[in-house]
């Protein structure tokens, strides 16, 4: 990679996929972009259904996932629509540790993670690890939660309750 290029990298089980999800992917193909730049690389980790099973407080909603190979195609399906739009290239890999893709990386640049103080909390503690193994930390980005038309926050789970749908139009 040359130096105008840039890695950024995120994951998630983007089960179904909402705007709040095409707002940290657009994220990250922006910072992989590099205003333009070089071609730039976007990674996506996608939560195994293995794994999707352990940290969730809720297990059962694991199963309403799907297979990970269904959820691989729509997330390529959906990244594939984004790229056109973007110089940065994209892949998806399959994410089977809770501590994610980036602990020991040497050519990722970014980390673009969601508001929630628990994904901030382990951003952070990403980082902290990286500087006690003697690697760079990762810039990290954070987009704006999107809101739903009800003003809260789009989420898998208020789509997944019927609350709302993948847009953050109400249904109830």
């Amino acid at each position: 990679m040359s130096d105008s290029e840039r890695t950024a990298i995120l994951g998630g089980t983007f089960t179904p996929i909402h705007n709040g999800h095409r707002a940290l992917l657009h994220n990250a193909f922006q910072t992989a972009s590099h205003d333009g730049e070089g071609d730039g690389h976007v990674i996506v980790g996608l939560t195994s259904t293995e794994l999707a099973k352990e940290t969730r407080s809720d297990p059962s909603h694991a199963a309403l996932l799907g297979p990970f190979e269904e959820r691989r195609q729509t997330l390529e399906d959906a990244l594939g629509r984004m790229a056109s739009a973007y110089t940065a290239s994209f892949e998806i890999l399959e994410l089977e540790q809770p501590q994610g893709l980036a602990a020991d990386r040497t050519d990722v640049d970014a980390l673009i993670v969601s508001p929630e103080a628990k994904a901030q909390r382990r951003a952070h503690d990403l980082n902290d690890e990286r500087r006690a193994a003697g690697l760079t930390p990762l810039e990290i980005h954070t987009p704006p939660f999107v809101v739903a038309e009800d003003g809260r926050r789009i989420s898998s789970t208020r789509i997944r309750n019927g609350e709302i749908d993948v847009h953050g139009r109400t249904l109830q």
